[in-house]
């Protein structure tokens, strides 16, 4: 793979040109099928956001550079193998403004690029000499977690209630984003004070997903993914909340019927708990807020910066850029 084939965006965040760099060392050998796989996925990385809080949090806690690039790669890699399988399990037919891997090579090229991916992350954390099993562990813990929130947002048929919605929302998204500075964090020496840090990235996750959930919902002009694949969303999960209409809602939710989508949707675009869910994200980016200043003194930058990038993707756009910015 060639790194001038590679969007590495390396005018943007230092750093990512040498992420491409190590990519085209790491990836697949040339003869192997998976290496045009891997070619056609990063021809597109997206932000690399994972990557660029690891080697944020290193340079600011001051680890040695190859250390911390190898660190930042495996955050990446594991991001992108879950969103390869991800892909999958929610037929995505496109990722990253081209055919999904599993639409473009077919299931099982998905299949063995993710798992391959995810050795190939194990392998590069493991090459810190001295926390490297610290380092593999947590992102065994973090891949874990994800899963698990990834199948409790394919399987929860029934309309989640608001306590259940925070539980799969934390799951799909927060372990993911705490990976990369707790393990630069580690790797630092740093193993106390870091509870105030996974508490702000959960919230920095809920106020993420809750606004993704609401702009499936508006404008009621695009037909809701969620509301079709009767996934959880916090728009309907407030929505469910409600008197008498939203016992007629949890009995059409309930049912196989898609007739009348459209209707349901309307209803609850122009409905109050759109003003309701967009204060759940603002209470939940308050809540990071308040936390930043209970993270050691080197992360607060990385954690500010964070926060910043969540509060750019929740201004009530609908915009694909924005809502990719940490995808």
């Amino acid at each position: 793979m060639s790194p001038t084939n590679v969007t590495h965006h390396s005018d943007d965040f230092p750093g990512l040109k040498d992420l491409a760099l190590l990519y085209k060392r790491e990836m697949p050998d040339p003869q192997s099928a998976l290496a045009a796989a891997a070619h056609y996925h990063f021809r597109n990385p997206g932000k690399s956001f994972r990557a660029q809080l690891a080697l944020t949090s290193g340079i600011s806690l001051g680890l040695n550079p190859h250390d911390n690039l190898h660190w930042a790669a495996a955050c990446e890699l594991l991001h992108n193998a879950s969103l390869i399988h991800d892909d999958i399990s929610d037929a995505s037919t496109h990722r990253r403004g081209q055919e999904s891997i599993h639409q473009h090579f077919g299931a099982d090229m998905a299949l063995c690029l993710g798992d391959w991916m995810v050795a190939k992350a194990f392998e590069l954390g493991a090459k810190n000499a001295r926390y490297g099993g610290n380092l593999v562990a947590l992102l065994a813990q973090a891949m874990q977690e994800t899963c698990s929130g990834q199948i409790s947002d394919i399987t929860q048929r029934e309309r989640a209630e608001l306590n259940e919605w925070q539980r799969i929302a934390k799951g799909k998204t927060a372990p993911l984003l705490i990976a990369p500075i707790k393990g630069a964090a580690i790797a630092a020496g740093l193993t106390t004070e870091l509870h105030g840090l996974e508490r702000l990235i959960e919230y920095c996750g809920l106020a993420y997903q809750g606004r993704n959930d609401i702009n499936d919902i508006i404008p009621s002009s695009h037909r809701s993914s969620d509301l079709d694949g009767r996934k959880p969303n916090l728009v309907v999960s407030l929505f469910a909340q409600r008197g008498s209409s939203g016992d007629d809602f949890n009995v059409w939710y309930k049912s196989d019927d898609l007739s009348n989508l459209s209707q349901w949707q309307k209803r609850i675009a122009s409905s109050d708990v759109i003003l309701q869910a967009n204060q759940y994200v603002d209470y939940w980016l308050a809540q990071a807020d308040l936390l930043a200043l209970s993270v050691p003194p080197q992360l607060q930058p990385v954690v500010a910066g964070l926060i910043a990038k969540v509060k750019g993707t929740t201004t009530g756009t609908n915009s694909v850029e924005h809502q990719g910015q940490i995808a």
